[in-house]
């Protein structure tokens, strides 16, 4: 069996959501078991309603005064998690585009993110963390309740991973 090897740098994908907590928390964990690099990743998608409606130096002073805005939030995140190791980094402009670019840069090893994201794929393993299906009844289900307890809170996929 080959041997694991241990992941440098780890990218959290945070989107200022319900995920958000749980997502930082793995990703700062495996960072900490594997003495990696911590990076919070903020993308800002540009919103087509205000796109030409902003005021005073247009949409390039908006997008880094958006930029700014989200980078106080990651480094409160950050702080809050006792992560001051941790990089972070918003980004204005398409996500798809602005995460290839990011992960040129960085070159994660793992991407650990809180909900699919169609563009996360890359040479690196992907941690997706989502929210339980709701149960769908059953004498099993009640069993493994009766067993168990309560449902998990959240339940980990790796997508993808690397050979």
């Amino acid at each position: 069996m080959p041997e694991l090897k241990p992941y440098r740098r780890i990218l959290a994908l945070i989107r200022f959501d319900a995920t958000d907590g749980v997502t930082a928390e793995k990703a700062l964990l495996l960072a900490r078991l594997n003495r990696a690099q911590l990076d919070f990743l903020h993308l800002i998608e540009p919103d087509g309603a205000l796109d030409g409606g902003y005021t005073r130096g247009g949409t390039e002073v908006a997008a880094r005064a958006l930029e700014a805005a989200a980078l106080r939030r990651l480094d409160f995140l950050a702080a809050h998690l006792g992560a001051g190791e941790a990089r972070c980094t918003a980004v204005y402009g398409p996500p798809r585009q602005a995460f290839q670019r990011h992960v040129a840069a960085a070159q994660p090893d793992l991407v650990v993110v809180g909900e699919p994201s169609d563009y996360v794929d890359g040479p690196h393993d992907v941690l997706v963390l989502s929210a339980p299906r709701p149960p769908r009844g059953g004498r099993l289900r009640d069993l493994l309740m009766g067993l168990f307890g309560t449902r998990p809170l959240l339940r980990a996929h790796t997508l993808f991973w690397r050979g």
